[in-house]
């Protein structure tokens, strides 16, 4: 039986040193994300206590169907996009920085590859950030972190179907503003 379903069963038998194992090995887990989103330190914190408050609330209420992972992602963006909504912060994608994606190295050590890879970085990066939260999420969670899109899906509150289609229309919409850059910085040069 996986350790986390182990933690969880102990948990809901009333076992304080439970609760504590699973807060203290995903900690760090629940800060990472409610930092993306809310790009405050204070902000982040209180989101990540205030998760574990729902999430020990909400054990009961945990089914198994997915990983326990899973279900704490869904409990923390959640959180996190409730408290910049009453906050009335800035919603972040759930990584809009420069780091948000690394284009494949090509390994030539090429300066202008590498060069032409950071600027497309840029760019893919810079249209990610122009869509919605809950769309550069589900960009993220599949593509970035690998997450397949049936537990996407759930993370997100979506059905299969629309998750699928929103990821096709999303990958049309980022070539499409990517072609459209290119053609830009092409019509500039002439």
């Amino acid at each position: 039986m996986d350790e986390d379903i182990t933690l969880v069963e102990s948990c809901l038998k009333g076992s304080q040193a439970a609760f504590q194992q699973l807060v203290e090995r995903y900690q760090d887990y629940v800060f990472t994300i409610s930092m993306k989103v809310l790009k405050s330190r204070e902000d982040a914190e209180e989101a990540a206590q205030d998760t574990f408050i729902k999430v020990y609330r909400m054990l009961g209420s945990f089914e198994r169907k997915s990983k326990f992972s899973t279900w704490l992602y869904t409990i923390t963006y959640r959180t996190a996009l409730d408290r910049a909504r009453r906050k009335k912060l800035p919603i972040s994608s759930i990584d809009d920085d420069e780091s948000f994606i690394q284009v494949a190295d090509t390994g030539s050590g090429n300066p202008a590859d590498e060069l032409y890879q950071q600027d497309l970085s840029s760019q893919l990066n810079a249209a990610i950030s122009r869509l919605k939260p809950a769309d550069a999420a589900l960009v993220s969670l599949f593509y970035l972190q690998e997450v397949p899109v049936k537990e996407a899906a759930e993370i997100l509150g979506l059905s299969l179907s629309n998750a699928k289609t929103k990821l096709h229309r999303l990958r049309e919409a980022l070539k499409e503003a990517l072609s459209n850059q290119l053609e830009a910085e092409i019509q500039d040069l002439l």
